[in-house]
C-alpha cells in the first residue's frame, strides 16, 4: 500500500494542529513537516505530544523541511559561514527530536552573487561536508531543494555538488514545480541528467510560469506521464510528498491531486 504524504507547508496559511488535521482529512496518512510550524513546539516533551497527535490522526511524520532557513547565507564571510554550519547542525538535531532523519535544505543563493560559481561550488562542498560529518553519525542526510532562482538549476553545478558528496548522506529534493518553471522546455531531460541523484520528489503541477505555485497534480501543464516515465528509466526508489505549496485552494487541491499522486506512487513502485 502507498503512503500518500502530504506537506503542511501546503496549508501555511493554517497552524500545526490544523493544517495536519485538514491533510489527514483530505486523505494523507503521511505528512513531511515544514519548521515554521513546529515555532511553538519549543522542547523535545513538546516535539513528543506533536508525534502523538500527528499519529492519533493516522499521520507518520517523515522530513523537516527547513528551505529558505534566515541562516543559509553561506558565501559571505567566515562569520556568515560558521552561522549557516551552525544552523544546519541545529536543524539536524532538532529533526531527530521530531523523530525524522530527512533534513530539506537551500542548495544555495541566486547565481547573481558576485563570486565565481568554482568558489560557490568550492564552498558549499565543505558547507555540505562538515554538515554531513555531524550528521552521518546520528543517521540523518540532507536533501537540496533547487528552485527557479538558485544555484542547483544549473545541471552541471548540482551534479558536481551531489558527486563530491556521494549519495549516502546528500541529494536531490526534485520539485516538479520549480523545474517547470525553471527548465520549462526541459524539466523532463533534467531527470534523465540528475539520474539516482534524484532521492526525494515534490510532486505537484505547474503553469510553467510561477515559481511557487504548486498545482494538484493534472491541473497544470506539465506532462506528468512523461516525467513518470523519465524517474522510471533513471531507476528512482526515493520517496515522494505530494506539494501543494501556494495554491489558494490546498483542501480540494489535494482531494484532486491525491489520486494522481498515487497513480505516480505505483507506476513507480515506491510505497511513498
Amino acid at each position: 500500500m502507498v503512503n500518500l504524504r502530504g506537506n503542511s507547508i501546503s496549508f501555511d496559511a493554517y497552524p500545526a494542529e490544523e493544517a495536519c488535521q485538514r491533510m489527514a482529512a483530505a486523505g494523507c496518512t503521511s505528512v513531511e513537516m515544514w519548521k515554521d510550524h513546529l515555532l511553538g513546539f519549543k522542547t523535545p516533551a513538546l516535539l513528543a505530544h506533536f508525534r502523538q497527535f500527528a499519529a492519533d490522526l493516522g499521520l507518520s511524520l517523515w522530513g523537516l523541511n527547513v528551505v529558505g532557513a534566515d541562516y543559509f547565507h553561506p558565501f559571505e564571510s567566515a562569520a556568515s559561514y560558521e552561522r549557516t554550519l551552525a544552523g544546519l547542525k541545529q536543524d539536524v538535531d532538532y529533526a531527530l527530536e521530531l523523530g525524522v532523519r530527512e533534513v530539506m535544505v537551500w542548495e544555495g543563493t541566486h547565481p547573481g552573487i558576485k563570486i565565481s560559481q568554482v568558489a560557490m561550488l568550492d564552498t558549499l562542498t565543505q558547507l555540505f561536508q562538515e554538515a554531513i560529518d555531524y550528521a552521518r553519525p546520528k543517521g540523518v542526510r540532507f536533501l537540496a531543494e533547487p528552485h527557479p532562482f538558485t544555484l542547483g538549476m544549473d545541471l552541471d553545478f548540482m551534479c558536481q555538488l551531489c558527486d563530491r558528496l556521494g549519495r549516502d548522506h546528500f541529494g536531490i529534493l526534485f520539485d516538479f514545480c520549480h523545474f517547470g518553471v525553471g527548465k520549462p522546455t526541459g524539466y523532463v531531460e533534467a531527470i534523465h541528467t540528475l539520474g539516482d541523484r534524484i532521492q526525494h520528489l515534490h510532486y505537484s503541477d505547474s503553469d510553467g510560469v510561477s515559481s511557487e505555485l504548486h498545482f494538484p497534480p493534472g491541473k497544470g501543464t506539465l506532462d506528468l506521464a512523461a516525467m513518470d516515465k523519465a524517474l522510471q528509466d533513471v531507476g528512482f526508489k526515493g520517496s515522494a510528498t505530494l506539494d501543494m505549496y501556494g495554491y489558494p485552494l490546498p483542501e480540494q487541491g489535494y482531494r484532486w491531486g491525491l489520486p494522481r499522486f498515487q497513480v505516480a506512487l505505483e507506476t513507480l513502485g515506491i510505497e511513498g
